[in-house]
C-alpha cells in the first residue's frame, strides 16, 4: 500500500487529503485528481519544472511508502 499526504508535497498549501493506493501511478493519479479539484489556483501556477519536480516528489514518496501513514 502507497500513501502520499497533501501536507508533504512541498507546496506551501494546509491540506489533510491522502492519496492511498496500491502503486505509485494509482497516488500520482489520486492526488493530482484532488490537486485539479481542490486546489487547482495552486497547480495552475506551476510551471513545467515545477510539475516535474512535483511528479518526482510524488514518486519518492510513494516510494518510500509503507502503509503507515507517518510521511
Amino acid at each position: 500500500m502507497k500513501i502520499i499526504k497533501g501536507n508533504n508535497l512541498g507546496l506551501g498549501i494546509k491540506c489533510d487529503y491522502m492519496a492511498v493506493g496500491n502503486s505509485v501511478e494509482e497516488v500520482e493519479e489520486k492526488i493530482f485528481d484532488h490537486l485539479e479539484k481542490e486546489h487547482k489556483e495552486t497547480l495552475d501556477n506551476l510551471d513545467e519544472d515545477d510539475i516535474k519536480d512535483l511528479k518526482y516528489r510524488i514518486s519518492t514518496l510513494a516510494g518510500r511508502s509503507c502503509g503507515c501513514g507517518a510521511l
